[in-house]
């Protein structure tokens, strides 16, 4: 079973598509919504949006109330001001929009395991690679 994303595209419209290729090429089932969908979507185990202009405490309150696991707050000018007063408002995890693809999802999958997911899928490790007393070639 697939963790489950919800990615909210209101104020992220230029890094969502992106953001949702990478995230499904790691493995995760996202769906893009707006954030009008928010009231009738399913619980997720991720909500990944941008707060901005929305009340910070009460959409994290409201979206754990809906029963979704984890908030993850997105900015695509990130600030450590910002990044404070969203996770004082209960944002689980705080990121910027544009990182490099593979420490995108690594922080998504850091975020599944507090969360009591599951870790990432791996690669199995190859003679010599990773597994303790193989033999070097």
């Amino acid at each position: 079973m697939k963790a489950r994303l919800l990615l909210v595209r209101t104020g992220l419209e230029g890094a969502a598509p992106w953001m949702a290729q990478v995230l499904q090429d790691a493995g995760l089932d996202v769906t893009t919504i707006a954030h009008e969908g928010l009231t009738h979507a399913a619980p997720a185990d991720v909500v990944l949006l941008r707060i901005g202009d929305y009340s910070p405490v009460r959409t994290c309150w409201d979206l754990h109330k809906r029963g979704h696991r984890s908030v993850i707050a997105v900015s695509g000018t990130p600030s450590s001001v910002e990044c404070i007063r969203l996770l004082n408002a209960g944002a689980d995890y705080y990121l910027d929009a544009w990182l490099p693809k593979a420490e995108l999802a690594a922080r998504v999958w850091v975020v599944l395991r507090f969360s009591s997911w599951r870790p990432p899928p791996r690669p199995s490790p190859t003679r010599g690679e990773g597994v303790i007393g193989a033999a070097v070639s």
